[in-house]
């Protein structure tokens, strides 16, 4: 019986152990230490069968917060085997998010097939169709970015780049001695620093770096600047504030965006923006080129996710318009973050659209009011399965940085500096000019400004082909199939990365459709060409018909021809052969005129009334009608 009791007590004890365990995993937890939580939590889930829901959640939340995932995706997969289909929204979505970033893609797409059926929403569905197959498209083998890891990166993070003329700023959590060094409990790393370093021009590192204008350096965090045109104006996110006064009734300190205005190399009259609140956060400040919106990131309510980007106008006295969310297009149930804003295009950052795993880059172009097309994933290898953000751009689209968690780097986040070789997708249909039908197999041929073939692709069977082009140029492009005429277009592209150049169309005519045969000899088939009575001159009704031999002669390059003229029988039969012979060469200056070379009309002659059509001939009285189809031009093909 002593026995008993003894083991009873020890029983007790160590239940009452595992629930203070449990206790000082939540309430580490509750104070957002999520390391410490997640190492608790841990502990106590591998030393009990026991599987308690909000300890499940948490455990998994704490290991997600601080980008844990393998650790993360063990425990939401042990809460799912739990409750299966019934998992709520929210940790269905981390659970899928987390799969990805052990890139368990077929899995995490059957998932997402179940999540999206719950949403109802058309929209989504095609929008994940949509995305999945472009993504799967994308070979990172012909993958047109070349990343590199940069020397400056710390152990701890280091992201956030944004271009200062030639220099760079960028956030970093890297000790250094001049500010506070007090620890962010969340990631226990140094709060967030705001850096300026050189950018070296070969390679895009970064060197001499130094604290960014040092008055703007607070005990907490400061991050994410964007800079006006003329690098007169700042805007940066921080979550200092005097007395606290941003503190919610939680005591978090949310995030502001601040405004300041650089004068001599000094911050000077940093404000508080109107959109700012100490009852959620706003961040991640980008400019348009022309300084006239201002997009940022904010959790405030009536989003549709997590967090969610959002725009103001600004006006020239420095006012701005009420927050616009940029909509469902862009937003998504989880979190869209770190915008870009160039050339109508906005690059941003999001684990809500389909993705390789953990934050991916997208972009998305404006076409117009701010209206987007569906964002694309800018795939392998900017993208990975960790996060991948903080993306910018240089004006000649060939250079940039972004950053990411990859473990290929250096420490925690870490910036890398890319190069880009600019391309856009040419797309079109060719098609039978009078029957409309698709050509297969059609070529088109692409060649620049020196005449050099680009590349050549082929129709598939529905007409349609498809070809990357680079940026910025112009292109002569020809569609052809044998036994068809030719096309060509000049085309030119422009400065949108992987931008489509939609509705390049060929329409081609059959051969068979535009010669006739008359015995042994194949003609260019037209409607007779009429001259008026007595007279050789090319009038308007002569020239329509002509410039139809001209798009014949035109659409197939190598085609030489005969003319040959008649006239009616009125008048003596020398007089005829000088007004037919003469027609015949008004007909052939004519085709000249039109670029048509000489060498490719190898003779012309004029036979007077000597192939009357009709019953016209000497001596029989006929209208004015019947003589005039006899004044007629022939094209007679030779090659």
């Amino acid at each position: 019986m002593k026995n008993y009791y003894i083991i009873s007590i020890f029983l007790i004890l160590g239940i009452s152990l595992q629930a203070q365990r449990v206790k000082h995993a939540d309430q580490l937890f509750e104070e957002m230490n999520y390391i410490e939580a997640a190492k608790v939590y841990d502990d106590y889930l591998e030393k009990t069968d026991k599987r308690e829901i909000e300890t499940l959640k948490n455990a998994g939340d704490a290991h997600y917060f601080i980008s844990k995932i393998p650790q993360a995706l063990k425990w939401y997969a042990q809460l799912y085997k739990i409750q299966g289909e019934a998992m709520e929204n929210e940790y269905l979505f981390k659970y899928i998010q987390t799969l990805r970033g052990v890139q368990d893609y077929e899995k995490a797409d059957a998932l997402a097939e179940i999540y999206l059926k719950r949403q109802k929403n058309p929209m989504l569905i095609n929008r994940f169709k949509e995305q999945r197959k472009e993504l799967r498209d994308l070979k990172e083998e012909s993958s047109d970015y070349v990343l590199y890891n940069l020397s400056i990166n710390s152990e701890n993070s280091d992201f956030g780049a944004a271009f200062y003329g030639d220099q760079l700023v960028y956030s970093s959590s890297k000790k250094n001695n001049e500010t506070s060094n007090k620890i962010y409990v969340w990631n226990q790393q140094p709060y967030l620093d705001l850096y300026i370093a050189d950018r070296t021009k070969n390679n895009g590192e970064l060197i001499n770096e130094q604290l960014f204008m040092e008055g703007l350096a607070s005990r907490y965090h400061d991050a994410t600047i964007a800079f006006s045109n003329a690098l007169d104006t700042i805007y940066y996110t921080t979550n200092m504030s005097k007395n606290n006064k941003w503190s919610n009734k939680n005591g978090v300190n949310n995030f502001h965006v601040m405004r300041g205005h650089i004068v001599e190399g000094e911050v000077e009259g940093i404000e508080d923006l109107i959109f700012n609140s100490k009852e959620y956060s706003v961040g991640h400040p980008a400019l348009s080129a022309d300084g006239k919106y201002l997009f940022f990131v904010s959790d405030m309510p009536g989003g549709f996710g997590d967090t969610d980007l959002y725009m103001v106008q600004l006006n020239p006295d420095g006012s701005m318009t009420l927050p616009k969310n940029l909509g469902a297009q862009i937003n998504t149930e989880g979190r869209e973050m770190f915008p870009y804003y160039q050339n109508d295009v906005l690059y941003f950052s999001s684990d809500g659209h389909y993705g390789l795993g953990g934050l991916d880059i997208f972009q998305a172009k404006n076409l117009g009011d701010f209206r987007f097309s569906v964002p694309q994933n800018l795939g392998k290898p900017v993208n990975s399965s960790k996060d991948d953000f903080s993306y910018i751009i240089a004006e000649n689209q060939e250079e940039g940085y972004m950053s990411s968690n990859r473990s290929m780097g250096k420490g925690d986040d870490d910036i890398y500096y890319f190069t880009r070789s600019c391309y856009q997708l040419m797309a079109g249909k060719v098609l039978d000019s009078l029957t409309k039908k698709p050509l297969a197999n059609a070529s088109v041929i692409i060649k620049n400004q020196f005449d050099t073939k680009i590349k050549t692709v082929m129709t598939d069977s529905k007409g349609i082909y498809l070809a990357q082009v680079p940026c910025n140029n112009t292109f002569l492009v020809t569609g052809t199939k044998n036994n068809y005429s030719i096309a060509v277009k000049s085309i030119t592209t422009g400065n949108v990365h992987r931008d489509t150049l939609d509705g390049v169309n060929f329409l081609l005519s059959s051969y068979n459709d535009l010669v006739e045969i008359d015995g042994d000899e194949e003609k260019i088939k037209i409607d007779p060409i009429f001259f008026e009575f007595n007279e050789y001159d090319i009038r308007p009704r002569a020239a329509k018909q002509l410039d139809h031999i001209v798009y014949v002669l035109e659409s197939f390059p190598e085609m030489k021809i005969k003319i040959e003229s008649h006239t009616d029988s009125r008048g003596s039969d020398t007089y005829n052969l000088l007004l037919s012979q003469n027609r015949a060469k008004s007909t052939k200056n004519y085709l000249i005129s039109r670029g048509i070379a000489e060498n490719r009309i190898v003779s012309i002659k004029g036979y007077g009334e000597i192939e009357i059509l009709n019953r016209c001939v000497n001596g029989v009285e006929c209208n004015d009608e019947e003589h005039e189809e006899n004044r007629r031009s022939n094209f007679i093909i030779v090659k």
